[in-house]
């Protein structure tokens, strides 16, 4: 079985702690021994799995591709990346008019860790979710659940099809950024002709 085909099984946790080793390109894992400085261990290797769109957690469950865990923790990642607007004219100004809605209890509760909110987002029509595994300089293989949020918004006029197009470009520039890092952060590190980042969402 390769590791594409298992089922991922993630705790429940906040996107910025599952991407920062990502993000920045390298962490300090490693010891300290005979007096030597503690080894950086860099990410020379990342690789996307074609995202999948889910309208609903329980879509998302239905899938049978990720665990419920999985699917409730991306979806409350997705929540976090939705914009967020003071006043529901604003949010309608940059949105379109009736794009924009006041996030629910449990909304609220996912994308700021409170409920309540007295704040304005475009209204969720759904979410995507995919693999991300990076290698290391070191050997060890990390992978993690990435998801993008699929909102209403002036262009798409809350058409579900042209929503998720719009999160899949979305997800390729992401994507490109993080390689763009991994790179340049190999370079530095002296990984650069061994480093490379394959296939990816939307690409």
């Amino acid at each position: 079985m390769s590791r594409h085909d298992q089922t991922p099984h993630l705790p429940r946790r906040k996107r910025s702690a599952r991407l920062s080793l990502a993000m920045m390109g390298a962490s300090a894992f490693g010891l300290t021994a005979c007096g030597q400085p503690p080894q950086e261990e860099q990410i020379t290797d990342i690789e996307f799995d074609e995202p999948r769109s889910f309208q609903s957690v329980e879509e998302c469950v239905a899938a049978d591709v990720y665990t419920r865990n999985a699917c409730e923790d991306a979806y409350d990642a997705s929540l976090e990346e939705v914009p967020r607007f003071n006043t529901l004219e604003e949010c309608e100004a940059e949105h379109g008019d009736g794009a924009c809605t006041e996030p629910t209890e449990e909304q609220s509760q996912a994308a700021s860790g409170s409920g309540g909110g007295n704040w304005f987002m475009p209204a969720m029509m759904g979410y995507m979710v995919g693999n991300m595994m990076s290698n290391t300089s070191r050997g060890r293989s990390f992978e993690r659940v990435y998801q993008e949020p699929v909102y209403r918004n002036r262009q798409n006029q809350g058409n579900w099809n042209t929503a998720s197009s719009q999160a899949s470009q979305r997800v390729s520039q992401r994507n490109e950024s993080m390689r763009s890092s991994v790179r340049a952060s190999s370079q530095r590190s002296g990984f650069g002709s061994r480093s490379s980042a394959r296939g990816g969402w939307g690409s």
